[in-house]
């Protein structure tokens, strides 16, 4: 009979990272970053030097598409502070803007949600050098922001693709151009949803499948400080239109510019001048020339965690793995990056060490997008019915009038939508019985009126 207790120890010392260890980090962007960070400062309090070498040939310097990491670029105010705990501030060069209070518009009406937490404030950033033709002088974008601070706690980085992992001495050796460019003690998958990158680690046969994705419309429309001012303000613009195939839409003041984001079905390169024609919006600002919209793209966003997100020596973090749903992925990024490093660094690289002290974690985020999608299909159901609509705004509106109100219905919206808290803290108060009753009651106001 075999020794498992004994046959399991031995794999996990092999698989325990050593002094001088190597560790390839696929993906320069927020995930990447955070887990080079966390996993150097965390060898460094038990004595160890690692060798973590970041490759990512995107240059976030680079203003347009070359710099350009596809994102809204809205950090939540918990984000904020819990990076300000790290120690990791955001300088205002990174910060384009603060945050303070959404604003709702539907075609039914307006309201506006402020933020419940007076020593908070959502940034905005963004995740390159931004737009095509604006490269300002004292800004920075936050990926270039993170990636120097890894850089600085001791990570290499190295402008190189990855094309190619193959196994030698059971361990992973990278290759970019057909030419080895290191053996790996620990591969992490943190390059977002690029399906070529991801059909590599497909191609390894230990269970990792692409995350499923839906098709976003992000554009940057140049509208000038002065309108940006006026019409803006420090808040972020959210559409519920009545067309089946937009969710919802945000437009994020930026300087300057405004970010559109559009989320929905049957996305394609005309949804963005479809949106801008809607009457809700044209309500909202003005009349904005096509030829103001200096970049547009078509992003995917990961929907659909992977079953099998690590193995021996290779593990997936960020949108390569587990991610929150359409929101707040920033979050995201520093929990996966975080918690693979501790794992890495204080536990072992092997498929056990990942699935007990990393797949907690990775599924935690699973079952909070469950939560998440029951929210979104109770807020598409909504937006869909006129009355009920007309309902919704009124309360808002009196509880953002109201200062004793307990502002239950203002609190869903403004967590689910900034991703300040997570989806299955927020699904209880759906219920909220008080809350209920005042809905309840203007809808039917409207219908008697």
């Amino acid at each position: 009979m075999k020794d498992w207790s004994i046959e399991g120890m031995e794999k996990s010392d092999e698989y325990i990272l050593g002094d001088k260890a190597n560790i390839a980090v696929i993906g320069g962007g927020p995930t990447g970053s955070f887990f080079s960070i966390f996993a150097l400062k965390m060898a460094k309090m038990v004595g160890k030097e690692l060798n973590i070498t970041i490759f990512e040939p995107k240059d976030f310097t680079k203003d347009g598409p070359g710099g350009c990491n596809k994102c809204g670029g809205i950090i939540s105010e918990l984000l904020v502070q819990t990076l300000a705990v790290e120690g990791i501030n955001l300088p205002d060069a990174v910060v384009r803007r603060g945050i303070n209070s959404y604003k709702l518009h539907t075609s039914q009406g307006d309201t506006s949600i402020a933020t419940p937490y007076f020593e908070k404030t959502i940034a905005t950033v963004y995740r390159g050098g931004g737009p095509k033709g604006m490269i300002e002088q004292g800004k920075e974008s936050f990926d270039k922001f993170l990636l120097g601070l890894a850089v600085k706690e001791g990570a290499v980085h190295k402008p190189l693709r990855i094309d190619k992992i193959e196994y030698k001495n059971k361990k992973p050796v990278l290759f970019s151009q057909k030419h080895e460019v290191v053996e790996a003690d620990l591969v992490v998958g943190a390059f977002g949803v690029k399906g070529g990158t991801a059909k590599i680690f497909e191609g390894l046969g230990f269970g990792y499948k692409e995350p499923r994705t839906v098709t976003a419309a992000i554009a940057e429309i140049n509208m000038g400080d002065d309108i940006v001012g006026r019409y803006f303000g420090n808040s972020i613009h959210l559409f519920f239109i009545p067309d089946k195939n937009v969710k919802f839409a945000a437009m994020i003041p930026k300087g300057s510019y405004v970010t559109l984001c559009i989320l929905g079905k049957d996305i394609n390169p005309g949804t963005v001048n479809d949106f801008l024609g809607a009457s809700v919006v044209k309500r909202v600002v003005p009349d904005v020339e096509l030829d103001r919209i200096e970049c547009r793209c078509l992003p995917k966003m990961n929907i659909g965690a992977p079953v099998k997100p690590f193995t021996d020596r290779i593990v997936m973090c960020g949108d390569a793995g587990s991610t929150r749903l359409f929101k707040d992925g920033l979050s995201a990024a520093y929990l996966t990056g975080k918690t693979a490093a501790k794992t890495a660094v204080f536990q072992g690289v092997s498929e056990q060490h990942f699935r007990k002290h990393y797949y907690p974690v990775y599924k935690s985020i699973v079952i909070d997008n469950a939560y998440g999608k029951r929210l979104y299909s109770i807020i598409d159901i909504s937006r869909k019915s006129n009355i009920f609509t007309k309902g919704m705004l009124e309360v808002i509106r009196k509880e953002q009038q109201d200062s004793h109100s307990r502002k239950v219905l203002s609190l869903i919206l403004w967590d689910m939508f900034t991703g300040n808290e997570r989806y299955k803290n927020i699904f209880p108060k759906i219920f909220d019985v008080r809350m209920n009753c005042n809905l309840w009651k203007e809808v039917a106001k409207t219908l008697v009126y």
